[in-house]
C-alpha cells in the first residue's frame, strides 16, 4: 500500500509539473495575442487578464494527456534511474502491482479532467467568449447563464437556450411602438439559421391593440431583423467544449430537425472517451522506464513524451479528417486512436517483460 501511493504520488507531482508547464506557455501566447485587441473600445488589460484566467481550465483539459504523459514518463524514469524500481521488484513487488498502481494514478488524474471539462469549462468558455466578443463588438445584448436578451431595433429579443452554429430554442420575442409600448409578443419553440437570417418554428404570436388581444399560430416564420447567425454564434460556446448532458441535447435538436450532427456527435465520443485517453498515455509511459531505459537521461525521456504525444495528435487528427471524409461512424473514429496506443502500450510492455526473462534465462545459463 505505501509502495502504491508513493508510486502514486509521484506520477501526480510529475504531471502537475508538466500541465504549469504546458498551460503556462500557452497562456503566455494567448496573452501576447490578446494584446494586440487592447486598442479596441471596452478591451483593456483588465479584460485581457480576465480572459486569461477564464481560459486556464480549458487548457487544462487540453493539455492533460500530454502532461499525463510527459509527467509520467519522467517520474516513472527518476524512480527508474535512482534504481528504486530496481529495489521494488527485488524486495517481492510484483511488475503487476506496480502497474495497478500507475493505472489508479492515472483514473484520479482522468477524473479530475473530466469534471473540469464537464463542470467547469462550459462556464468559463462561456464567460471568456462573452468578455471577448461583447467588449470588442459594441453589442446590446445582455447574457446570463445560458439566458441571452438583444435589443433589436424595436424589438427586445429573449433566448431562453442557446445552441451552436446560431441555433436556439425557446425564443421570445416583443414589439415596441416608438413610444416602447408594447404592441406585439411571438413565441418560438426553436430558432434555425439560414442563410439571412432566421427561421422561426412553432410560431405563436399575439398582437396586441387597445380593445383586444389576437393570437396567431404559424408553423414557420422567417425573422426579418437583424439577429443573425453570426450575432448568436460569437456568443455561444463551441460543441466541444460543451457539457456532455448539454452536448447530447444539442445533438437531439439536431436530429429532431434532420441536421447533420455527425462532427457534433464526434465531438461527442470524444468527450466520453477522454478519461481514456488519459489512462491510455500514463500506461504509455511505463514501458519506457522499464530495462534498458531506466539509463536514460531525463532529457532522453522527456523527448520520448514528446514524440510519443505528437504522434498520438498526429493520428487522433488523421483519423478525425478520414472520418469526416468518408463519413466512417463517429464512436470508431473516436475509438480507434486509442485502441491503437493502448494496443502499442500492451505490446511494449510485452516485450520489454520478454526481454527481462530472456537475459534472466541467459544469466543463469553463464552460471
Amino acid at each position: 500500500m505505501i509502495i502504491n501511493r508513493y508510486i502514486q504520488r509521484s506520477i501526480h507531482l510529475g504531471t502537475l509539473g508538466a500541465l504549469l508547464l504546458l498551460v503556462s506557455l500557452s497562456l503566455f501566447f494567448t496573452f501576447v495575442r490578446e494584446l494586440d485587441n487592447m486598442a479596441q473600445e471596452g478591451y483593456g488589460l483588465l479584460q485581457v487578464l480576465e480572459y486569461i484566467a477564464l481560459s486556464t481550465p480549458g487548457k487544462i483539459v487540453e493539455f492533460m494527456p500530454l502532461a499525463v504523459l510527459l509527467g509520467s514518463i519522467l517520474s516513472l524514469g527518476a524512480l527508474a534511474g535512482n534504481s528504486e524500481i530496481i529495489a521494488m521488484q527485488a524486495s517481492g513487488v510484483p511488475l503487476s502491482r506496480m502497474l495497478a498502481a500507475v493505472l489508479q494514478a492515472a483514473l484520479v488524474l482522468a477524473f479530475i479532467s473530466f469534471l473540469l471539462a464537464d463542470w467547469v469549462v462550459p462556464d468559463s468558455e462561456t464567460g471568456a467568449g462573452k468578455l471577448k466578443n461583447l467588449g470588442q463588438k459594441n453589442r446590446t445584448a445582455l447574457q446570463s447563464s445560458e439566458r441571452l436578451w438583444i435589443k433589436d431595433g424595436s424589438r427586445v429579443v429573449h433566448v431562453l437556450a442557446l445552441l451552436p452554429n446560431g441555433y436556439a430554442r425557446d425564443i421570445e420575442i416583443y414589439q415596441l411602438d416608438k413610444k416602447g409600448k408594447l404592441i406585439s409578443t411571438m413565441r418560438a419553440a426553436r430558432a434555425v439559421p439560414l442563410e439571412s437570417g432566421l427561421e422561426l418554428q412553432q410560431v405563436s404570436q399575439s398582437i396586441i391593440s387597445p380593445k383586444v388581444v389576437v393570437t396567431r399560430r404559424y408553423e414557420r416564420l422567417v425573422y426579418d431583423g437583424s439577429l443573425s447567425r453570426e450575432l448568436l454564434q460569437v456568443l455561444m460556446i463551441e460543441p466541444r467544449k460543451m457539457s456532455s448532458p448539454d452536448l447530447h441535447a444539442y445533438l437531439n435538436f439536431l436530429d429532431e430537425n434532420r441536421l447533420d450532427s455527425h462532427l457534433e456527435r464526434l465531438i461527442f465520443w470524444k468527450k466520453l472517451l477522454a478519461p481514456l485517453t488519459t489512462v491510455i498515455m500514463c500506461l504509455l509511459a511505463f514501458p519506457f522506464v522499464l530495462g534498458s531505459q531506466r539509463q536514460s537521461s531525463g532529457g532522453q525521456r522527456l523527448l520520448t513524451g514528446v514524440l510519443l504525444g505528437l504522434t498520438f495528435v498526429v493520428v487522433e487528427r488523421l483519423l478525425t479528417q478520414l472520418g469526416i471524409q468518408f463519413d466512417i461512424n463517429p464512436l470508431m473514429v473516436a475509438l480507434l486512436p486509442n485502441l491503437l496506443f493502448l494496443l502499442l502500450a500492451i505490446l511494449l510492455l510485452i516485450k520489454k517483460q520478454s526481454h527481462r526473462v530472456g537475459i534472466g534465462l541467459f544469466a543463469g545459463g553463464q552460471r
